[in-house]
């Protein structure tokens, strides 16, 4: 049986506590966040013993892995006492709002030889996998990624969202995933153009997080891509075109959906839980399907084979690399509010 733990009990956590209780190898055997109540409702559902201090928990119950799901800026201090107590980590991300805290912990972590996976979801998921499987023998020129979403006009978030200094705003919040998987397929950027905007509510009092905001990238091997983000659209939409010399691939990060235009590859074959669906209406489309599981459900399951079997020798993305994105998320930023902006080698 795996005794697991987690630090922070908000909104986040449930997804993971709900893929683990459907693991009959998997005991949630203790929960720590510093306000009572919500650690309490958190036991009623899931079980476990509740605290409101990680050390206790740390020292009191004995656990093979702790899910860390801490705002950004709490992040130090659990993962540290996780590692002295060679505990390994799943720990959300981002990694941190402040490079040089997020450069002092990678540090610190490399030297206690930590085991942390981040949360960047995008990394395991079959379509994804799917995805560069049917690029491979293509040349990438062009790219479009697309997230947008409505929070700011249900204003349906807890209030510290809307507070880049807490939040990050959609670039740290959410864009970060997708820039995450764009280093994850194509690499490093070199350069970063931006703009922002506040159509709806203007930044006032602690409402000062960017509306809409558009980004030009130029990686290091060339490719152009672009990143557009909104929270004052119409719902939820998570889409990103890549554009090569063979094919044109669409991924809906939102609905789980892999489309390839143009004559297929016969290397273009869906991965391991994923469905082939032909497309009747286009011969020259092959289309790849999530099969309905949460994505979560994934990365956790990438983790708990790494924590089972001791092998971390393919983390889908640790603590370092992590901190890169990071690194080009805080340059994405610099962009929006200079105009352009360099990522550091």
């Amino acid at each position: 049986m795996i005794n697991v733990g987690f630090i922070g009990t908000g909104g986040i956590c449930a997804v993971h506590l709900n893929y683990l209780k459907t693991r009959k190898d998997v005991r949630i055997a203790a929960l720590c966040d510093i306000h009572s109540n919500a650690v309490a409702k958190r036991q009623k559902e899931y079980g476990g013993l509740a605290f409101t201090d990680f050390r206790k928990m740390l020292n009191q119950v004995r656990l093979d892995a702790v899910w860390i799901c801490t705002p950004p800026l709490v992040r130090k201090d659990p993962l540290l006492a996780c590692a002295d107590r060679n505990i390994p980590v799943f720990c959300e991300k981002p990694v941190e709002h402040d490079k040089s805290r997020g450069k002092a912990i990678a540090t610190a972590l490399a030297r206690r030889k930590a085991k942390v996976q981040i949360g960047y979801v995008f990394r395991c998921l079959p379509i994804v996998n799917a995805l560069r499987q049917a690029m491979k023998d293509d040349t990438i020129h062009l790219i479009h990624s697309f997230y947008g979403c409505n929070v700011s006009l249900t204003m349906g978030l807890p209030a510290w969202f809307y507070d880049k200094s807490k939040s990050g705003g959609a670039l740290v919040d959410q864009a970060t995933h997708n820039l995450d998987l764009l280093r994850f397929l194509f690499g490093e950027v070199r350069n970063i153009h931006g703009l922002a905007a506040n159509p709806v509510h203007k930044k006032a009092g602690h409402y000062t997080i960017d509306e809409t905001l558009g980004l030009l990238f130029r990686f290091r091997n060339g490719i152009i891509a672009t990143h557009n983000h909104t929270w004052v659209g119409n719902g939820w939409r998570n889409e990103i075109v890549i554009s090569g010399e063979k094919h044109i691939y669409r991924i809906n990060l939102g609905n789980g959906s892999l489309i390839v235009d143009g004559p297929p590859s016969k290397k273009a074959k869906p991965a391991t839980k994923t469905t082939l669906v032909p497309n009747a209406s286009a011969a020259d489309q092959v289309w790849f399907q999530h099969d309905g599981s949460s994505i979560y459900r994934y990365e956790n399951e990438y983790f708990l084979r790494q924590v089972v079997s001791g092998n971390w020798s393919r983390n889908p993305s640790d603590y370092a690399d992590g901190l890169k994105t990071l690194q080009l998320t805080l340059a994405c930023d610099r962009a929006i509010t200079q105009g352009k902006a360099t990522v550091a080698s």
